[in-house]
C-alpha cells in the first residue's frame, strides 16, 4: 500500500492552531523566562483527547513541528471507530497552516479465514493509537496500547497486546512493531502486555517500549539513562504497583535485561513510579533520577490525610550511588502533582538543568498547573521559579493541563529550550518559549560616605546658602545568552528610601530637588561598567530630626520594553535570581567620638501620686517621671508611655517649677495608645529631666485588680538605644457606702378614734382602721456601683391570730423585684383608692430630709393620759410577714424605694384599752454583688427598725361641746325651773301653816323685846 507524507490528500479533516495572547493563560505566580504572552496554541477535534501525548519533531534545523497524539480521534480507516491519530503541527504557526493527521495506518482490521468465514484477527477500534508519541531525529514512533489481537485458541479471545508504528524519512515510510503479539498470549505472559504504554529512545536511536501488562506492571513508565559508568545507557522502568503497592523504579541492564538497582516508594498506593525522568540536574556529568508519586498523601498532625503528590530527586554521586531523595511536594489537594515530569534542559542558561512538573487537576476549577523548578549545584530549588496556569475548563472531563509535558528542544533558535504542555480534556496543546535572560550587575558608589553637616560646600540652584552634599555614582553592566549588544534599562533611584511614605526625606537630587530620579541606562554588553554621576544634597538640619540612622539610597532597575521590537521573537527578561534592587548607605557625622558611634546610658524612674483608684470615683493621677542620660548623646530620644485602656491623657504638669514642661503628644501605635515626649535630639550626656504627666482614669468597670503604665526611653542609636523599662502598677478597688433609712407615716396612732368604730368583719379598707405607711429607701452613696442587693422587711403582721398592721399594697420605685410570704390582703378586703403622698412622704421620696410637719386635723382635742411604757411588738415576739426584694443595679447616688400601705387593725387594740404599743418593722439589706471583676473582701450590709406607736387618750368635755349648746341647755334649764316654781306656787307649795300657841308665843316675844326701849 502506498503511503504518503504529511501532505497526503487522504488525510482526515484538518484542525487549526492559533497564537494565544496573554489573557489565555493567566500569568505565572512568579513569572520567569517562559513567555506567557506569545503562546502558540494548537486545537484538535473535540473529544479526541488531542494533547494526550506531545513531542518536538526537528529532523533538521530548518524543519520544526509539534507532534500531538489524539488517542480517541477518528481517522479515514474504514470501519474503525476512535482508532486514534497523531497530528503533525508545523511551527511557526502562521497563515492558514493547520495540524494534519499523520497516516501511520490507513487500513481496516486484517482478517483470516476460520471455517470458511473471514473473521478479524486484530481490533483497531478504540485502540488508543497516539497515547504515546516519541521522536528522535528523523524517526517518529506512535503506539496504540489498547490494540487487541485474536488468539489462535479453540475458544477465540482477543488480548490487549498493543502495537506501535515507526515513521521514517519524513513520514514517507512506516513500519509496525508489536513485540507482544506472539504465541505466549496468556495473562501471565504477554497477553495483556499493552505494548507502547510508555516510550523512550536511547541516545543512539534504539527504542524502549513499555508493556506494563506483562509481568507485574513493569514498564508503566520508561526512560534511558547512564548509571553504571560504562557509557552505555540503562533502562529506567517505573512499577507503581510493585513492592506490595509501595511502587518502585528499577534500573535495568539494557543488554541482558537484568535488574541492577531499585528505588522504592515510601507510601502504599502513592503510585510511586507513575512518571519518571532522567536529567543531570546539578551539572556534574552524572544522570539523576526523578520519580513522581501523584497519589502521595500528606499526613499532618491530628488531621486527615491530604492527597497532594510528590516528586523525588535522586542525585547520582557516582555509578549506582545516589543521595537520599530530595522531595518536592504538591500544595493542592487532588491536584495530582507529579503526574508528568520532563527534563527541560538549561532553561535560564545558568549552567544547571531544569525540570517541569505537571499537576493536571490543580488550580481554579481543576484546570491544571505546571511548576518550573530550576537546578543548582545541590539539586533543585525548593520553590518553583514559575507556575503556568491552565486557562481552559472542560465540561465533561478535567482539562488535564500539565498531564503531558515535553521540553529540552529549542524551536525558535534563541539558544533557550522550550516547553510543550498538553491539555487533552479541552483538546489543546500549548507551546511556551523561553525568553533570553539578562543578568545585570549594578552598583552604587557614594563619596563621601560620612557627611559632615558643618561642611557646607555645595551651591544648589535656587538656594542662596551653601549646603552639605555628596556624590552618587550609578554603574551597571549586562550579560546574557542571545541578547542584543546594547541593552536599555530604566533606572529609578530613591533617596532615604527607608523613610516611610510621607516622612521627610533628608536628601535631595541637586538637579530636580526631589528625593527620587528616573533615568535611562544604555549599556553595551561588551563593556565592563557604564556609570552616571549625580550630586545629592542635604536639607537644612532644622527640617529633620533623624541624624543617626543611615541615609539609604536604593536603585531599582528594569528592562526598557519600549526598545523591544514587535514580532514573533520573545522579549528578554531580567534574571529571576538576581535582585533588581541595589542599596547603599551614607551616614551623618555625629559627635560620638572617633568611632562616630554614640553609646548612651539612659535611665528611667517613675512613680504615681496615687497608689489606689476607686471604681466610680473621679480618678485623676499624675505620673512623676525622671529621665536621665549618663552616656553619650542619645539621638531622637523620646519617652514612650503606653496608656492602659482605662486612662486618658490630659497633659503635662506646668504649674510646678521643679518639673520640666516637655513637649508631649498623644499617638496611636497600631492598637496601643501612647504618650510620646521629646527628650532632645540629641539628649546630651548628663541630661536629667523630671516631668509630670496627668491622666484621667474614668473607665475602671472592667478592670481586674490594677492598671499598668509602661514607660521607656527610646532613641535611634544603634548601640544601647533604650532605657530600662518601667511598669507602674496602680491598684484598683471597688468601694460603695450604702445606707438604709425609713419612715412611718403617721409615726403614731391615737386611740380611740372620734366618731369611728371598727367593724368586726370589715369589707372595705376604711373599716379596718387608721392608715399606716412605711417607706424604706436603700441609698448607694457610692462611689462604686452595686449590682445585686437583697432587701428584707419583717412586717408586724399578727399576734395570736389577731391582725396588727394589715397590708393592702406594696409599691416600688427603682430596680426592685419584691415578693411576700404570706400573701398580703389574705381576707380579700376591698382596697381604697390610692391617695397622693403627703408633703412629708413626698420629701422623703425625693431623697431629702423629712421636714417636721404637723397636719391640722378637724378632730376633738384630746388629752393623753400618762401611760406605762409602750410594749414593743416586732418579729421576736409576734408573727411577721416577710417582704423579700432583689435590688438591681444602683450607681453611686442612686436609690431604690419600697412603700408599704397598711391599716392598723383597730379591733385588736380597742380590746386592750389604755395599753400603749410600738409596732416595729425591721428592714435589712445585704449587698451580694458589685459589677466588677474584682469583688471587695466585705460587701455592705445593715438594718434599721421603723416604729409606729399606738397610744390612748380621754376627751376633755369642757371643750368638747359647742358653746351654743351649753347656752341653750342653761336657758332650757332655767325655763323648766321657772315653770316648775310657778306650778308649785299655784299649788300653794310655798304657803306654811303653824300651830296657834306658837303664834302667840312669837308675838309675846316680839312684844317683850320692845318694852325696855320705852
Amino acid at each position: 500500500m502506498a503511503r504518503g507524507g504529511p501532505g497526503s490528500p487522504r488525510r482526515a479533516p484538518l484542525w487549526g492552531f492559533w497564537t494565544a495572547l496573554g489573557m489565555l493563560c493567566s500569568p505565572a505566580s512568579q513569572a520567569f523566562n517562559l513567555d506567557v504572552d506569545k503562546l502558540t496554541v494548537y486545537s484538535g477535534p473535540e473529544g479526541s483527547y488531542f494533547g494526550y501525548a506531545v513531542d518536538f519533531h526537528i529532523p533538521d534545523p530548518r524543519t520544526v513541528s509539534i507532534l500531538v497524539g489524539a488517542p480517541k480521534a477518528n481517522t479515514s480507516q474504514p470501519d474503525i471507530a476512535e482508532g486514534g491519530a497523531v497530528y503533525y503541527c508545523p511551527w511557526p504557526a502562521t497563515g492558514d497552516v493547520q495540524c494534519k493527521q499523520i497516516p501511520f495506518d490507513t487500513t481496516n482490521n486484517r482478517k483470516i479465514r476460520v471455517n470458511g468465514t473471514k473473521e478479524p484477527i486484530e481490533f483497531k477500534s478504540k485502540q488508543w493509537f497516539g497515547a504515546t508519541v516519541k521522536a528522535h531525529k528523523g524517526k517518529v514512533v506512535a503506539c496504540a496500547p489498547l490494540y487487541h489481537w485474536r488468539t489462535l485458541k479453540a475458544t477465540p479471545e482477543k488480548d490487549p497486546v498493543g502495537t506501535c508504528y515507526v515513521a521514517i524519512q519524513n513520514f514517507s515510510a512506516y513500519a509496525e512493531y508489536s513485540p507482544c503479539r506472539n504465541n505466549n498470549a496468556d495473562p501471565e505472559g504477554q497477553g495483556y502486555c499493552q505494548a507502547g504504554f510508555s516510550l523512550d529512545f536511547y541516545k543512539n536511536g534504539d527504542l524502549i517500549v513499555g508493556g506494563p501488562g506483562s509481568f507485574y506492571w513493569q514498564g508503566y513508565s520508561v526512560a534511558a539513562g547512564e548509571f553504571t559508568g560504562d557509557s552505555q545507557q540503562e533502562i529506567l522502568a517505573g512499577v507503581p504497583r510493585g513492592a506490595q503497592n509501595f511502587g518502585y523504579v528499577s534500573i535495568i541492564n539494557s543488554t541482558d535485561m537484568t535488574f541492577i538497582q531499585n528505588f522504592t516508594g515510601e507510601q502504599m498506593a502513592s503510585y510511586f513510579g507513575y512518571a519518571i525522568s532522567v536529567s543531570d540536574v546539578n551539572n556534574d556529568g552524572l544522570d539523576d533520577v526523578l520519580v513522581g508519586a501523584p497519589l502521595f498523601m500528606e499526613r499532618e498532625f491530628e488531621s486527615s490525610p491530604k492527597e497532594v503528590g510528590q516528586v523525588y530527586l535522586y542525585l547520582q554521586e557516582s555509578p549506582l550511588l545516589f543521595r537520599d531523595a530530595q522531595i518536592l511536594s504538591g500544595t493542592e489537594v487532588f491536584g495530582r502533582f507529579g503526574s508528568a515530569i520532563t527534563h527541560l534542559g538549561d532553561l535560564n542558561q545558568d549552567g544547571y538543568n531544569d525540570i517541569a512538573v505537571g499537576a493536571p487537576f490543580a488550580g481554579e476549577d481543576g484546570r491544571g498547573k505546571v511548576f518550573i523548578y530550576n537546578g543548582n549545584a545541590e539539586g533543585l530549588n525548593h520553590k518553583p521559579s514559575q507556575i503556568l496556569n491552565g486557562a481552559w475548563a472542560s465540561q465533561t472531563v478535567p482539562s488535564g493541563f500539565g498531564f503531558t509535558l515535553r521540553g529540552d528542544s529549542d524551536i525558535d533558535k534563541n539558544d533557550y529550550p522550550d516547553l510543550i504542555v498538553g491539555a487533552f480534556g479541552t483538546g489543546k496543546v500549548i507551546v511556551y518559549r523561553a525568553r533570553p535572560v539578562v543578568t545585570v550587575d549594578a552598583q552604587l558608589l557614594l563619596y563621601p560616605v560620612i557627611i559632615n553637616l558643618e561642611n557646607k560646600t555645595c551651591q544648589i540652584p535656587g538656594l542662596t546658602a551653601l549646603v552639605p552634599c555628596f556624590t552618587l555614582r550609578v554603574c551597571a553592566s549586562v550579560e546574557g545568552q542571545s541578547i542584543s549588544n546594547t541593552v536599555a534599562l530604566i533606572a529609578e533611584v530613591q533617596l532615604d528610601s527607608l523613610k516611610q511614605k510621607g516622612a521627610i526625606k533628608r536628601t535631595l537630587f541637586r538637579d530636580n530637588h526631589q528625593p527620587q530620579l528616573v533615568f535611562s541606562l544604555l549599556i553595551n554588553q561588551h563593556q565592563s561598567l557604564q556609570c552616571h554621576d549625580f550630586i545629592i544634597y542635604l536639607r537644612d538640619e532644622t527640617e529633620f530630626r533623624d541624624k543617626l540612622s543611615p541615609i539609604n539610597i536604593s536603585l531599582n532597575y528594569s528592562l526598557d520594553e519600549s526598545t523591544f521590537e514587535d514580532g514573533l521573537a520573545v522579549k528578554p527578561i531580567l534574571n529571576f535570581y538576581r535582585e533588581s534592587i541595589v542599596n547603599e548607605q551614607a551616614h551623618i557625622l555625629v559627635d560620638c567620638g572617633d568611632d562616630n558611634m554614640c553609646i548612651p546610658d539612659l535611665k528611667l524612674s517613675a512613680r504615681s501620686d496615687k497608689q489606689q483608684l476607686i471604681i466610680g470615683d473621679e480618678n485623676h493621677l499624675m505620673l512623676l517621671v525622671n529621665a536621665r542620660n549618663g552616656g553619650e548623646g542619645a539621638y531622637e530620644a523620646e519617652l514612650f508611655v503606653e496608656i492602659p485602656e482605662e486612662a486618658d491623657y490630659i497633659g503635662t504638669e506646668r504649674n510646678n517649677k521643679a518639673l520640666h514642661p516637655l513637649s508631649c503628644e498623644y499617638k496611636m501605635d497600631n492598637v496601643s495608645r501612647m504618650v510620646v515626649c521629646d527628650l532632645g535630639n540629641p539628649m546630651v550626656a548628663g541630661t536629667n529631666y523630671s516631668l509630670g504627666l496627668r491622666f484621667a482614669v474614668p473607665r475602671l468597670e472592667n478592670t481586674n485588680t490594677s492598671i499598668d503604665f509602661d514607660l521607656q526611653i527610646r532613641s535611634s542609636n544603634k548601640d544601647n538605644p533604650d532605657s530600662n523599662s518601667v511598669s507602674l502598677q496602680i491598684n484598683v478597688s471597688a468601694m460603695a457606702q450604702v445606707e438604709i433609712r425609713g419612715v412611718s407615716h403617721p409615726p403614731q396612732i391615737v386611740l380611740p378614734i372620734h366618731n369611728w368604730e371598727p367593724e368586726e368583719e370589715p369589707h372595705k379598707e376604711e373599716e379596718v382602721g387608721p392608715l399606716v405607711q412605711h417607706i424604706y429607701e436603700l441609698h448607694n452613696i457610692g462611689p462604686s456601683t452595686i449590682s445585686e442587693t437583697l432587701l428584707t422587711v419583717g412586717w408586724p403582721n399578727s399576734a395570736r391570730d389577731e391582725s396588727l398592721l394589715y397590708i393592702f399594697h406594696i409599691q416600688t420605685l427603682g430596680p426592685l423585684q419584691c415578693r411576700t410570704n404570706p400573701a398580703i390582703n389574705s381576707l380579700g378586703i376591698k382596697p381604697a383608692a390610692s391617695q397622693e403622698d403627703t408633703p412629708a412622704l413626698s420629701a422623703f421620696l425625693r431623697n431629702s430630709s423629712i421636714p417636721h410637719l404637723v397636719r391640722k386635723r378637724h378632730v376633738p382635742v384630746v388629752e393623753i393620759h400618762r401611760q406605762s411604757p409602750a410594749k414593743i411588738l416586732n418579729c421576736t415576739n409576734i408573727e411577721c410577714l416577710r417582704i423579700s426584694c432583689v435590688v438591681g443595679r444602683l450607681e453611686g447616688g442612686e436609690s431604690a424605694v419600697l412603700k408599704v400601705r397598711a391599716r392598723l387593725w383597730a379591733q385588736t387594740f380597742l380590746q386592750r384599752k389604755n395599753d400603749p404599743y410600738s409596732l416595729a418593722s425591721i428592714v435589712s439589706f445585704e449587698v451580694k454583688k458589685m459589677p466588677y471583676n474584682d469583688q471587695p473582701a466585705q460587701l455592705p450590709e445593715g438594718k434599721v427598725a421603723i416604729r409606729t406607736s399606738v397610744i390612748w387618750a380621754t376627751p376633755n368635755v369642757s371643750f368638747s361641746i359647742p358653746l351654743w349648746v351649753i347656752i341653750l341647755a342653761i336657758l332650757l334649764g332655767l325655763l323648766v325651773l321657772t315653770l316648775l316654781t310657778l306650778a308649785l306656787w299655784k299649788c300653794g307649795f310655798f304657803d306654811r301653816a303653824r300651830p296657834p300657841q306658837d303664834d302667840m308665843a312669837d308675838r309675846e316675844q316680839l312684844t317683850n323685846d320692845k318694852v325696855p326701849d320705852a
